[in-house]
Order: C-alpha cells, then sequence, then structure tokens
C-alpha cells in the first residue's frame, strides 16, 4: 500500500481544537507530522506523541516555508527512499470524507506529480487558480478545468505531493507565509511536473476576507516582504511586484476609507 504522510502545521492553539486534526485522526492511513509554530507552549507534545505522530517544535512562528521544510525532514528519516506521498493541512480546515476518499482512489493509479482539491472560501473557487508568466488570480467564472496545465496553480490547504520530488526539492525559506504554494508550483512546473485536480471541495475562511483593520495592517507588511522574494527576478517581475502591491493597498484604502493607506 502506498505511504502517506501528512503534513500538519498548528499555531497558536491546542491541536484538540484543530478540526483538521481530528479528521485526520479518523484516517489511520496517514502518518502525521505536526509542525507547531505557537509562540507559547499549548501542550501539543504530548497529545500528539500519545497520539502515535511526530511533533516538530519550531520555538516559536517561524512561518510555513520552515516548517514544511523541517516535516519533510523528518519524512526522510522515517522513509528514506521519499516513496509514497505527502498531503498538506492548515489547522482550521473541516476535511470531509470525500476528500480522503477521492484522493486515496486518485493515488491507486497515479497519473500525475501533484493533486489539487477545489477550495472555496466566501468569495467563491479560490483553488485551484491560474497563475500566467507573472499573475495570479482566480479561474475566470470559477472553471477551475478549463485552466491550462502550464497556467495551473494551487493553495497549500490540502494539496498532495509525490514525495520523490523532495528528494532534491525544499521550500523557498525566503517566503515566510504568502506565495509559498506558488513558488513551488512554479517550481514544479519548470520541471514539468504534471498537476492534477480532484474532483473533491474544501471549504475555507481566509484573513483577507476579514474587517479588521490592524490585522490587515500587520498582514500587508508580511505579504509585502514574501511577494517582494516571489517578484525577485528580473525588471518585469520586480515591475510586477510594485504593481500587486499598489493593488493590494487600494483595496485596503477603499475598504476602511483611508487614503494613507497608499503610502505605508
Amino acid at each position: 500500500m502506498t505511504q502517506i504522510f501528512g503534513i500538519i502545521v498548528v499555531y497558536n492553539k491546542n491541536v484538540c481544537d484543530s478540526v483538521t486534526y481530528q479528521c485526520i485522526k479518523k484516517q489511520g492511513r496517514i502518518k502525521m507530522i505536526v509542525c507547531d509554530n505557537s509562540t507559547k507552549d499549548y501542550g501539543n507534545r504530548d497529545i500528539v506523541v500519545s497520539d502515535g505522530y511526530q511533533y516538530v517544535d519550531m520555538h516559536g512562528n517561524q512561518g510555513l516555508s520552515k516548517a514544511y521544510n523541517k516535516a519533510l525532514d523528518v519524512i526522510h528519516t522515517l522513509n528514506p527512499s521519499m516513496k509514497g506521498y505527502v498531503m498538506l493541512f492548515d489547522d482550521d480546515t473541516d476535511i470531509p470524507e470525500d476528500y480522503f476518499k477521492q484522493m486515496y482512489r486518485a493515488l491507486e493509479r497515479p497519473s500525475a506529480h501533484i493533486y489539487l482539491p477545489i477550495v472555496k472560501d466566501e468569495i467563491g473557487v479560490l483553488s485551484p487558480s491560474m497563475m500566467k508568466k507573472y499573475y495570479c488570480h482566480r479561474a475566470i467564472g470559477g472553471d477551475v478545468w478549463k485552466i491550462r496545465q502550464n497556467e495551473l496553480c494551487g493553495i497549500n490547504s490540502g494539496m498532495v505531493i509525490y514525495l520523490g520530488i523532495f528528494r532534491k526539492y525544499r521550500y523557498n525559506e525566503a517566503l515566510f507565509l504568502d506565495y509559498v504554494d506558488h513558488n513551488f508550483i512554479r517550481d514544479m512546473r519548470r520541471r514539468h511536473c504534471k498537476i492534477q485536480i480532484v474532483d473533491t471541495c474544501l471549504y475555507q475562511s481566509f484573513s483577507s476576507n476579514i474587517y479588521d483593520e490592524q490585522k490587515e495592517l500587520a498582514r500587508l507588511k508580511i505579504f509585502e516582504k514574501d511577494i517582494r522574494a516571489f517578484y525577485r527576478k528580473g525588471f518585469v517581475s520586480k515591475a510586477f511586484f510594485h504593481y500587486t502591491m499598489i493593488r493590494r493597498k487600494m483595496k485596503l484604502a477603499l475598504k476602511y476609507k483611508k487614503p494613507g493607506i497608499l503610502f505605508r
């Protein structure tokens, strides 16, 4: 039977309060690694170890890329051949049984390196998305099935990846939170890895859809640092960094009716 690992990144909560953790516990097939980015002790180590899973203390919030890389190192120790697959999860998404059913079915006769579920948020279909040379955006009309292979992208939540990819690859740690997934997909497309959409759906709430000025301004700082790293190469790419930042700031300025946000 194909080995399947799962990575959950927990942030400032007890894993017993993580709906994702509880969903995966019901799946006896998945070997789980919990990376704890919490800024204080929630007692997660004892819970995770007693449940028979691997616990990684990140000693504070180190971001997604470093957490993923630490988890992949643990997987490599447990599975030196890096055969099988890894599922990526956050800590607050309810994972329906259909997700596991459809992913297991896809992995029985693998035909791709990366598998993406459909993820919806308060606005509509968030992932899979389109990523052309310089720009990422939602699928036109929400129809993900029309996205061409060389433009297909998606978010981390629920992504399933062939472990062989990570024999010689790790996530870019210059990216803290945003565009970690887009950067990974961009790298994989350059390696001619095949991406497949799986017809199962997850629902997720995102911070970009909240109404909290201070939280959104704090997220803006993280976003700016991350996309600067994402768009770091080439004149056109760097110009797109400025374009993307202006768009994000304009949305916040209009949302909170504060023009001064444009000059932050």
